[in-house]
C-alpha cells in the first residue's frame, strides 16, 4: 500500500466515581490505582507507549471518563494521567493497514508496543484527520485485535483541536533540549514534550503529529495538535 504523509508535516486530584467537569482532567495516580486498573506500572520506563495507553484507558474508564493519556510525568509513585469526558472523544475500530499507511509508522512493525511512541502518535493523529469524521486528533488505544487485525483509535472532537509547533532548540520545556529526537524518544518524553508545549498556548494536552527541519542550518521542529 502507498505511504502516505500528513498534510500537516504538586496538588493531587482526588478520583470522583462519576464525571465531576467536561473536557480533559488532570489528576496524579498512585501505584495502587495503576494496579486496580488491571495494568500496574511502577515505573514508566519499564512499560511500552501501548501499555501505557491501555493502562491509561482502563484506569480512567474506571473513574467514569471516556479515555485517557498519561501525561509522561512520574514523581515517586505519582504519574499524572489525562482522562476525556465521552463529549469530546469518539471510538473507532479500524483496520491496522489504516495505520501503516503512514509515513510515520516504520514499516515491519505489527506488533504496536514495538513501535516507538512519537511514530504512533503522528500515524494515528494522520488518519484521524483523513477519517471523514469530525476528528481533529487521534490517539492510538494500544489495544489490537489479532483475529481481525484491528486496532482501537480515539478521535478528538475537531472544535477541540489546535495545531501548533515548536524547535528543539527553544526554551522554557524541561523535557525538550536540542538534542530531542521525537523518533527514538520514549514514550513518556514524547507525551510530556507534548503537554508541555501544548500548555504553553493555553491547552490541556496534545499529540505528537510530525516532525520537520526549518532553516539554512535544519533546525528539527516538532509539530502537535493540541486540545482542552
Amino acid at each position: 500500500m502507498t505511504k502516505l504523509v500528513s498534510a500537516l508535516a504538586g496538588l493531587t486530584i482526588t478520583l470522583a466515581s462519576a464525571q465531576a467537569v467536561a473536557g480533559v482532567v488532570w489528576m496524579d495516580t498512585t501505584a495502587a490505582m495503576r494496579a486496580a486498573s488491571g495494568y500496574p506500572i511502577s515505573t514508566r520506563g519499564s512499560v511500552s507507549w501501548a501499555y501505557a495507553n491501555r493502562g491509561a484507558e482502563a484506569l480512567c474508564v474506571q473513574h467514569g471518563y471516556a479515555r485517557g493519556l498519561y501525561t509522561g510525568a512520574q514523581s515517586g509513585e505519582l504519574m499524572g494521567v489525562h482522562c476525556f469526558t465521552a463529549d469530546m472523544v469518539t471510538w473507532q475500530d479500524v483496520p491496522f493497514g489504516n495505520i501503516s499507511r503512514w509515513a510515520w509508522w516504520d514499516d515491519g512493525y505489527t506488533v504496536l508496543d514495538d513501535q516507538m511512541s512519537f511514530k504512533a502518535e503522528a500515524a494515528a493523529t494522520s488518519e484521524a484527520g483523513q477519517m471523514g469524521l469530525n476528528y481533529g486528533a487521534g490517539f492510538l488505544t494500544g489495544h489490537k485485535n489479532g483475529v481481525t487485525n484491528h486496532v482501537g483509535l480515539v478521535g478528538i472532537d475537531r472544535s477541540r483541536v489546535g495545531g501548533r509547533g515548536v524547535r528543539t532548540d527553544a526554551t522554557g520545556f524541561p523535557d525538550l533540549t536540542p538534542s530531542f529526537n521525537p523518533h527514538y524518544a520514549p514514550w513518556y518524553t514524547v507525551r510530556a514534550v507534548a503537554t508541555q508545549v501544548c500548555e504553553s498556548y493555553g491547552f490541556a494536552t496534545g499529540v505528537a503529529s510530525g516532525a520537520y527541519t526549518t532553516g539554512t542550518i535544519g533546525i528539527l521542529s516538532i509539530s502537535f495538535h493540541c486540545f482542552n
